[in-house]
């Protein structure tokens, strides 16, 4: 959006008098020849409050890093190639295109050359071993790691990662910053190992979201949008979701059973990360934080209880169908393509793109509330989200600093702006409703530091997947197997964290 500019005329109240006292009655005396003198008009400009390009960075004007190369290794180039390295050349497409030129510009700004390097994809479970592999032999050649979240946590205790709190040139109180979540992915106030802002956008486009079919929803309950007036309402809790599901649903192969033939109220791929999002959209706390910064577990409480009856009901119950060993992602997703489908759950921001060509139109929603009594709707990010760290090993800290300032600044300035205004509103939801549940989810967004870590505190962060997959409502004994060995864990985050304090 450009900026509004106004025009201000001065002198006008000088101007309108002379003229009143020149028509004020009437004489026989020629009147004596008046010359008005007017003010020069001038232009005054306003900052549009929406225009991210006006925000200013406090990095010095006159920065020069000396042409220095500061190189990415990244660990996950299915998905992220395009997003930090960006194409070769402008293509055309908004996000690619504002990908391309912030890194130009940063370039050019900083006089620096940022080189991005992919081989071979990895996921979360074999990113590790390479980017140990290189800080233990003290190989420099890289000084950022960006990788999968569930993978690049079990390097903290192997001191794989410098400690961004010691970088130059990071402004932490900028708008490009998500500081709750560097602040839920640490322990202690002296240490920060991750460094999370609007350089990486796959924290937006891994945000979980339910996508629902409208035209089956018009159908059963007249209004398209009715069930985003109860999101607004506060209304929209797990008993509401299951209870659709269960309204929705035909057996149309008449077989008894759930399955992707049926008209589904509910449909995802598997009973494993497809429940997480539900598990963290409560308002239940499984740890709470010490003045000093540190957590501690609380695992056991009846919420907790509730939740696991709820979510065996809403995913076992009529209509509700995620059997990954009966047929593929790819098929669950067609079915709700095809209309066949309610709800379409293990889903993120980013499925939104995969819809484009569905016939009925889609709208988004929050995960629910656990009930009506819970203040406010909690968005979770999928821990297969890709964030990004500076090696231990990095000959370059004295510059990283002001690399990834300019880069995250930049990215708020225009790449944010193209992916989450431009593509995700405009090219891939349907109607303005739709952007309003955007940003509610948007705005809701959260993580926990036991769902973060769950890769190396035994499981505990993931404990309803187990629960939901054997149809078990035994949370305490689930919980109380897990707690010894997830508290021995957390002492050895803990130690990781603090042993440079």
């Amino acid at each position: 959006m450009k900026p509004n500019a106004k025009k201000t005329v001065c002198g006008l109240l000088a101007l309108l008098t002379v003229a009143g006292l020149a028509s004020c009655g009437e004489t026989n005396t020629p009147a004596a020849e008046t010359t008005v003198v007017t003010a020069p008009v001038t232009e005054e400009t306003t900052i549009d409050p929406n225009d991210r390009s006006q925000v200013k960075d406090n990095l010095p004007a006159d920065l020069d890093l000396g042409g220095k190369k500061f190189s990415f290794f990244l660990t996950s180039p299915a998905k992220n190639e395009s997003m930090y390295g960006g194409p070769e050349e402008q293509t055309g497409e908004v996000v690619d295109d504002a990908v391309y030129s912030r890194n130009k510009s940063v370039e050019e700004r900083l006089n620096v050359d940022l080189y991005y390097f992919s081989e071979t994809y990895m996921n979360g479970d074999s990113a590790p071993a390479p980017i140990r592999q290189m800080v233990m032999s003290g190989d420099s050649t890289y000084d950022a790691f960006v990788g999968v979240q569930y993978g690049l946590v079990k390097l903290v205790t192997d001191n794989c990662f410098y400690n961004a709190n010691d970088l130059k040139y990071l402004d932490f109180s900028q708008p490009w910053w998500n500081n709750f979540y560097m602040d839920t992915m640490s322990l202690g106030k002296n240490n920060r190992f991750f460094l999370i802002g609007d350089f990486d956008l796959d924290v937006l486009e891994y945000t979980r979201a339910v996508f629902y079919n409208k035209a089956l929803y018009e159908q059963y309950y007249d209004d398209a949008n009715g069930l985003y007036n109860e999101v607004f309402d506060g209304k929209w809790t797990l008993d509401r979701m299951t209870e659709i599901i269960q309204d929705v649903y035909v057996d149309i192969n008449n077989d008894a059973k759930n399955d992707i033939d049926d008209q589904l109220g509910y449909i995802a791929y598997g009973t494993a990360a497809s429940v997480d999002p539900f598990v963290y959209a409560t308002d239940i706390s499984f740890e709470q934080r010490t003045d000093d910064g540190f957590v501690e577990l609380t695992l056991i409480n009846d919420r907790a209880v509730t939740l696991a009856e709820k979510l065996n009901t809403l995913f076992w119950g009529p209509g509700a169908y995620a059997d990954m060993n009966k047929s593929t992602e790819a098929e669950m997703q067609a079915s709700f393509i095809g209309g066949r489908a309610m709800f379409l759950g293990n889903a993120v921001f980013k499925t939104a793109k995969l819809l484009r060509d569905m016939k009925d139109d889609f709208g988004f929603l929050p995960y629910p509330k656990l009930d009506e009594t819970q203040d406010g709707y909690r968005s979770l990010v999928h821990d297969s989200v890709l964030l990004s760290t500076i090696s231990a090993t990095s000959n370059n800290t004295d510059i990283a600093g002001a690399v990834y300032e300019a880069l995250n600044a930049e990215s708020y300035r225009h790449v944010v702006p193209a992916w989450y205004e431009t593509a995700l509103k405009v090219k891939y939801s349907r109607d303005d409703i739709s952007s309003q549940m955007i940003d509610l989810i948007h705005d809701s967004t959260t993580t926990a530091f036991i769902y973060a870590y769950n890769s190396v505190l035994s499981d505990v962060g993931n404990m309803y997947r187990s629960l939901v997959s054997s149809k078990s409502n035994d949370y305490v004994s689930r919980a109380t197997k897990l707690e010894k060995s997830a508290n021995k864990a957390l002492d050895k985050l803990i130690n990781a964290f603090t042993q440079n304090d």
